[in-house]
């Protein structure tokens, strides 16, 4: 059945949670992942595939957060370090739209791999991509 009048998830309903924080963060304008699997058409006789193989899965993503967020971060690492030296961690994405279910997915072993700051005349804020190197995702746990 089709809820043509329905209500959809939006920005608004989601919350990410990250290392070393019990809420959800505030500072976090984007948040993407998803998983991939090398799959190959086995041949055999005659032009159509006989049978299917499958791969190994790999899994990726990114976050964009605020500056004050990175900032954050970036102290509780410690001086002499960044953010690409944290331990692999678990983020928590949850989306839940008024009154309805709850839908959590972990991204588990993760650890950011790169970031850059910058910013331009006429910006009112920075916003820092942080892609993530992910181990697993864990969907509707």
């Amino acid at each position: 059945m089709v809820n043509i009048n329905g209500t959809e998830y939006g920005w608004v309903d989601v919350k990410v949670i990250l290392p070393g924080k019990s809420v959800p963060v505030d500072g976090i304008t984007a948040i993407r992942y998803k998983v991939k699997r090398e799959k190959k058409n086995i041949r055999g006789r005659g032009s159509r595939p006989v049978a299917r193989g499958r791969g190994m899965k790999d899994y990726e993503g990114g976050i964009t957060l605020l500056q004050s967020e990175v900032e954050a971060l970036q102290r509780s690492v410690g001086p002499g370090k960044d953010l690409t030296d944290i331990a692999p961690f678990t983020i928590t994405v949850a989306y839940a739209m008024e009154g309805g279910p709850i839908t959590t997915d972990h991204l588990v072993f993760t650890e950011f791999t790169e970031y850059e700051k910058g910013l331009k005349e006429g910006d009112f804020n920075m916003e820092i991509e942080l892609p993530l190197m992910i181990g697993d995702i864990e969907y509707d746990v």
